[in-house]
């Protein structure tokens, strides 16, 4: 857009003239001029950056068309009029925006209304020297001369679409009252105004009056930031029933994955008519390039608006969510000025540039170059380094070509130079995706896990274009879709054995466990002696080690209970039992750690007696007794051999899942590669430590009946002692002895 105040023509691009009503110059092409189709006029339509209409000016003063008033320069504001804020664009049924559209670009300003609702026919144009008559429809006018249309309140669906249907196209692959890309909300009869009514905020000191509309936090543009989040949310409306909603419950979604991702990101899942892939000005002209067929290039869609099935791009958006969005990537060229500004460089200079050299690009469409091997950039560059020369809008010319988050430039012996392009312009932000919302039996998770974490699913495994002509053969460049949002394919892998494989199958692990202690029991029964008789005299745990096990034991309880609702996902016991996600996260937080540093004491008492031995061996080659039916006796200390296995075991696993743990307290702030391995390891240890828990609770209790009781009273009889645990009954016996008077 044109400065205000400019010293030479280089430094004017587009004008506000042509802002308005610039674009192809045939009146039959019926297409959108450069901005002003999309505005309904009034503001910068019809008044300067003084305050004062452009019509009126011109004609007072018709110098200013000949001079660098970026409002002026070059207009014919005095024959085309102004665009006055025109009421009917959005609130009279069936007017004609193409008509609209057709006036201003043949600079019939002020026309425009009168000929796109229908009131007249406008015939001649000012952009063809005309003077632009007026044959009004009488039918439509009282005897009295005035008029009676009729306007709707709010402004019908159809007439938001006349600007929204084509840009949102481009930008995000919408479209409305379509039934190839269908939205629930519109299937349920909704219009644009009931989520984006007119507003009152006085802390904006916004009225309705001010016909300004509800908005969300659109993610690349800045226009009207004020207004941002005025809009009622998702959630808003489905958790108030607001319109009729339904309160969806989704029991079978992850409680941090309805925080962590937008309502979007499930149920906008595919997108049914082709966004926009990106754009490229090398000839001087915007070519757009609608979305890619990766599988096959050669079918990919004609032109943005056809029918093509898509899926979006996923990357965080400001409120800190994984949303859908759509990058149009940029291939264009700037200028490194002295100040260190990379100044884009304007249309024509662009095209000034190509004339030179197209002939020798030899490009399949001439109209699309796709320069992508560095002969073609060279060329390229090369021609605007001397075309340049001279523009008084540059203190020095060093064009720069920029694509696919690289920049290209020449070094001092002209060869081209491609570096990592850290400018803003090598910063890639996406129009969010926010319409077309699939049913809920459509949306990511109604078939379970697998719709985001299988290697088929588009969440972390499709294929994004980073790069839209990629070297050496001008094929787009991909990456998968989860590195952009921080996942490492490996850590992917990972997550994946955890979701599709870890999860629903850590049950039947635990039933195989428990399985296999009852074929222990029956197979061999419970030992039962009649030493288990005799009287408990000897202090086996004292009172310091029986509260370190209980707070274990019980710590151990609730970790393993609530860490069942998080890992099977059972969301109606978690809000029976804590009722909100968040209240259960807070308690497993404080068992883990209890735990942790209730094993921390454990291996202070116990540490010494489960040092191994030599006699342990023994105790291992006769398997303990445990197996085989038969009483066996076997050399054992304080703790036996298997109870040092399982104390080591249970140190270990400890270790494992408490620093996991650790660090998924501090989840929300973790790079995402590093939370899906912290989740994998946790949640595979877990299981291990909980089918282990479960095997030394059944050998404390069922299979060695009145174990348990040694963890209330901490005593064992001598024959018990002796039987089981002689190595430490001799020391015991010894020590005794010693201490005897």
């Amino acid at each position: 857009m044109a400065k205000k105040k400019n010293t030479s023509p280089d430094e004017i691009d587009i004008t506000i003239f042509e802002w308005v009503g610039g674009g192809p110059t045939d009146p039959k092409q019926i297409g959108v001029p450069f901005c002003g189709g999309c505005h309904p006029g009034g503001g910068g339509l019809e008044f300067d950056r003084d305050g004062k209409r452009y019509d009126q000016r011109l004609k007072a003063e018709p110098t200013l068309a000949q001079s660098l008033d970026g409002d002026y320069y070059k207009s014919k504001w005095d024959k085309s009029g102004v665009v006055e804020a025109d009421c009917l664009l959005c609130h009279l049924p069936g007017y004609n925006f193409k008509e609209r559209n057709k006036q201003l670009k043949m600079y019939n300003f002020k026309w425009a209304a009168t000929a796109a609702s229908g009131i007249g026919q406008v015939s001649g144009f000012v952009r063809e020297d005309q003077q632009p008559t007026v044959q009004y429809n009488k039918r439509l006018f009282n005897e009295d001369g005035k008029i009676a249309l009729d306007l709707a309140y709010p402004p019908p669906s159809e007439n938001c679409n006349f600007c929204h249907g084509i840009s949102d196209a481009k930008k995000r692959g919408f479209s409305w009252n379509d039934r190839r890309n269908h939205d629930v909300h519109n299937a349920r009869g909704m219009s644009c105004n009931d989520c984006h009514p007119a507003i009152d905020n006085p802390a904006l000191k916004v009225t309705k009056l001010q016909h300004q509309f509800a908005k969300g936090d659109e993610n690349v543009s800045s226009v009207r930031d004020d207004l941002d989040n005025t809009i009622m949310t998702c959630r808003d409306c489905h958790s108030q029933g607001y319109m009729g909603a339904p309160r969806p419950t989704h029991l079978g979604v992850r409680p941090n994955h309805l925080e962590k991702l937008a309502c979007e990101t499930c149920h906008i899942p595919t997108l049914h008519i082709a966004g926009g892939e990106g754009f490229d000005v090398t000839t001087g002209a915007m070519v757009n390039y609608p979305v890619f067929n990766l599988k096959d290039l050669k079918n990919s869609p004609k032109q943005i608006g056809d029918y093509f099935d898509w899926h979006p791009r996923y990357q965080r958006i400001k409120r800190g969510q994984l949303a859908p969005v759509n990058a149009l990537l940029g291939v264009f060229f700037t200028n490194l000025d002295k100040d260190g500004i990379y100044y884009p460089l304007f249309g024509r200079e662009n095209k000034k540039a190509y004339e030179k050299i197209k002939d020798q690009l030899q490009p399949k469409n001439p109209m699309k170059p796709e320069l992508h091997t560095n002969e073609q950039i060279k060329l390229m560059l090369t021609a605007l380094t001397e075309t340049l020369q001279g523009n008084k809008r540059f203190q020095q010319i060093k064009p720069y070509y920029h694509k696919g988050g690289k920049h290209y430039h020449l070094n001092d012996k002209g060869e081209v130079v491609v570096e990592d392009d850290h400018t803003h312009a090598g910063h890639v932000e996406g129009f969010n995706i926010n319409h077309n919302v699939a049913p809920a039996a459509l949306a990511l998770g109604a078939n379970g896990c697998g719709d985001c974490h299988s290697t088929e699913a588009h969440m972390f495994k499709g294929q994004i274009v980073t790069d839209m002509f990629g070297p050496p053969d001008g094929k787009p460049l991909t990456i998968s879709s989860g590195r952009l949002f921080g996942c490492q394919p490996w850590a992917f892998y990972l997550n994946q054995f955890h979701q599709l494989y870890l999860s629903p199958y850590a049950n039947i692990l635990m039933l195989l466990v428990v399985f296999g202690l009852v074929l222990h029991y029956t197979g061999q029964g419970p030992k039962v002696a009649d030493y288990y008789k005799s009287p408990p005299e000897i202090v086996w745990f004292p009172l310091s080690e029986r509260w370190t096990h209980l707070f274990r034991m019980v710590s151990f309880l609730v970790l393993a209970f609530t860490g069942y609702i998080f890992f099977f996902n059972n969301i109606t016991l978690l809000r029976m039992s804590f009722g909100t996600p968040q209240t259960a996260v807070v308690v497993h937080w404080v068992a883990g750690l209890i735990f942790i540093a209730a094993s921390i004491a454990s291996v202070a008492l116990w540490g010494k007696y489960a040092k191994f031995a030599p006699y342990d061996k023994e105790w291992l080659a006769k398997k303990g007794g445990y197996i085989g039916g038969q009483e066996v006796e076997v050399p054992a200390g304080r703790l036996n051999a298997g109870q040092k296995i399982f104390f080591w075991l249970t140190g270990i696993l400890t270790l494992i899942t408490g620093v996991t743990g650790i660090f998924l307290i501090f989840k929300s702030s973790l790079p995402l590669t590093l939370s899906c391995v912290m989740s994998t390891i946790h949640g595979f240890f877990a299981v291990v430590f909980v089918a282990s828990i479960i095997a030394h609770a059944y050998l404390g209790t069922i299979a060695n009946p009145g174990t348990w009781q040694v963890l209330v009273h901490g005593k064992v009889s001598r024959s018990w002692a002796k039987k089981h645990h002689s190595e430490w009954y001799k020391e015991y016996v010894k020590q005794e002895e010693e201490e005897k008077p």
